[in-house]
């Protein structure tokens, strides 16, 4: 018992030490909307925040491929509309020559 008592008093005095200190840098409720921006404003014209030619080139290609992949998801819904309405000319062309 009193082996538990001194596990139940050590694990209570980590979890308040835990609690109690706090992290460095930016906290879970720092990343909330708008706080990229301040970020950004905060730590411009520091050397460590510039970006190489190559990270900007990378950018740059990854948008067009996203671009690419957006207006291709574009066409398979417009492909998939205008099937869509082909069948239904078709099956009212159908409709039209049977007999009720």
């Amino acid at each position: 018992m009193k082996i538990l008592s001194a596990f139940g008093a050590i694990l209570i005095a980590n979890l308040t030490a835990g609690c109690a200190a706090t992290p460095t840098g930016p906290s879970a409720a720092s990343y909330g909307a708008g706080s990229d921006t301040a970020y950004l404003n905060a730590s411009r014209g520091r050397a460590d925040a510039q970006v190489t030619e190559a990270q900007v080139e990378q950018y740059r290609r990854q948008q067009a491929i996203v671009g690419d992949e957006m207006a291709l998801e574009q066409q398979k819904r417009d492909n998939t509309l205008n099937n869509t309405r082909g069948i239904l000319q078709n099956l009212q062309l159908i409709r039209g020559i049977l007999p009720y």
